[in-house]
Formats: C-alpha cells, structure tokens, sequence
C-alpha cells in the first residue's frame, strides 16, 4: 500500500508546476524511474530499468510543444510496471512505450482542461482577488494531474501488472492506429507552430540555415549548436562594437 500511494505521488508531481520549480529533471526517466525504484523498495532494480528507459528516449525533444511521447509517464509506469511484473530491466522499454503513446493523450487533456483555470486566474486577477488567483494557478492542476496520472499509478502498483498490461491489450487496434497517425501530423504542427514565431525576416535565414545544413551537409544536433553559438556570440560582438562606435 505505501509503495503505491509513493509511485501515485511521484507519478502526479512528475507532472505538475512542482517538479519545474528548480530544474526539468522529473521529466527524465533516469530520475523518475529511480525515485519509483525507491519507493518500490528495489533500487538496483529500477534504475537498470530507466536506465534502459532513458537510452530509448535518448533522443526526445518537443518540437513546437509537441512530443512524439509523453516522457515522464514512460519512466514512472514503465519502471512500476518493469518491478510489478518482476522482469528483466532490459524489458523496461517494452513496458514503457505503450504507456508513453498513452501518455500523449493524457497530457494533451492535462493541457486543455487547465486552460480553465487559466481563464479563472485572468478573472480573479482582473478583480484583484490575490487569494484566488493563487489558487487557481497551484492548485487544480495538481488534482488534476493526480486524477490522470496518480490515480493510474496507484492501481499499476497496488493490484499488479496483470489489471494494467490486459487494459492495454483491450484498447481497439482501430483506436491506436488512429493515434499514430495523428501522431504523425503533431510534428509538422509545432513546426507550423515554430515558423509562426518568426517574424522578423532576418531570421528565417538561419531556420532554413539550420535546416540545410542537417539535410545536405548530414551534421548532427550537436554540431549545428556549436555553429548557432559561434554565430550568436558574432553578432553580438559586431552589434555591440556598433552601438559603441555610434556613442563615441
């Protein structure tokens, strides 16, 4: 019972305001999967199991908002589900992708309906009602979050992995082709998304900058960065020396 009411309170803090207050590693199932590992009792475990979790998303980013996977639930369910069902780490990923695809969809529901509250802060703060706004913004996010993320959690753990992998199994194979290829078009959205951005011309040069040398010159993440750095620091020194020549 106390193993599963910690996996609910970790799985519903990975995705609440809480674990963004300092630093985004809640969002990594290395961290994750080793505070569920704790809780569950088997540390050595759990943190083979996210480790393998983790090298899986090694690669993971959202791209205008958008994520080919929900990576905080991946690592908390797929690291409860790898111990639950007492299986070889090396099985988290398996374990951990289907509740990851899952996890699109619930944060994607996490995301609208806290639009709500965001609407009663703007209303509250408008009235002046500190209070209230306060609690608006802190608050029903976390139940929600709770709601969605803990609430699973707790069951995942409590009853055993048997109850979650045949809910899983019974989800029609119509239903998650339909979210794979929505989740196909998500991609090109926060890349419309991202394009929308730019509205100085001056910089629509370095996207497509950016995107050449990734198609044409096969550089990777890594060395693009190094370029937009060395580039960024360039112009600042060149707009600086500028200003400074204009004050003189």
């Amino acid at each position: 019972m106390l193993s599963a009411i910690l996996v609910a309170i970790i799985a519903t803090m990975s995705t609440w305001w809480v674990s963004h207050v300092i630093t985004r590693t809640w969002l990594y199932p290395l961290w994750a999967g080793f505070l569920v590992a704790l809780a569950m009792g088997q540390p050595v475990e759990g943190m083979k199991a996210a480790a393998y979790i983790q090298l899986t998303y090694l690669g993971w980013i959202t791209a205008g908002g958008t994520m080919p996977g929900n990576l905080m639930v991946a690592g908390v369910f797929g690291t409860a589900l790898t111990l639950v069902s007492g299986a070889d780490p090396s099985l988290a990923p398996t374990f951990a992708v289907p509740f990851s695809l899952l996890g699109i969809l619930s944060f994607q529901a996490y995301m609208t309906i806290n639009s709500i509250w965001i609407h009663k802060a703007d209303k509250y703060a408008l009235e002046g009602d500190l209070t209230k706004l306060r609690f608006m913004n802190y608050v029903p996010s976390g139940i929600l979050s709770f709601i969605l993320n803990g609430i699973p959690a707790f069951i995942l753990v409590y009853y055993g992995g048997d109850v979650t992998t045949r809910a899983l199994a019974a989800i029609p194979t119509s239903i998650i082709t339909a979210f794979s290829v929505v989740g196909a078009l998500m991609p090109a959205l926060g890349i419309a998304m991202l394009l929308s951005y730019l509205s100085k011309k001056k910089i629509v040069g370095f996207f497509f900058a950016g995107y050449f040398l990734t198609v044409y010159l096969h550089l990777d993440t890594m060395a693009i960065t190094i370029f937009a750095a060395i580039i960024g620091v360039l112009i600042y020194f060149f707009t600086t020396d500028k200003k400074t020549g204009v004050a003189e």
